[in-house]
């Protein structure tokens, strides 16, 4: 399989898996623009007559910073299924 090479003014979007706020985009992803990879941030949007529109954030690529983890949500305790009735 060969490996994917991304072309000057071309890029991909996907949904975000990670989105846990409504501030958090719809879609992520990146393109190469002029020679640097740039983030794409896309989030839907509907206005006041219910039509569908996209809002885009364009920006340096993100990087995670030394020792930062992912944040994962909270693991919920187990269930109890020994139930007393």
């Amino acid at each position: 399989m060969s490996k994917y090479e991304r072309k000057e003014g071309q890029g991909s979007i996907f949904g975000n898996k990670n989105k846990m706020t409504d501030s958090h985009p719809d879609f992520t992803g990146e393109a190469l623009w002029r020679g640097e990879t740039i983030r794409i941030a896309l989030w839907k949007k509907r206005d006041k007559n219910d039509s569908v529109w996209l809002s885009v954030k364009i920006s340096e690529p993100y990087k995670k910073t030394e020792g930062e983890q992912a944040q994962k949500p909270a693991a919920r305790p187990p269930i109890d299924d020994d139930l007393p009735f």
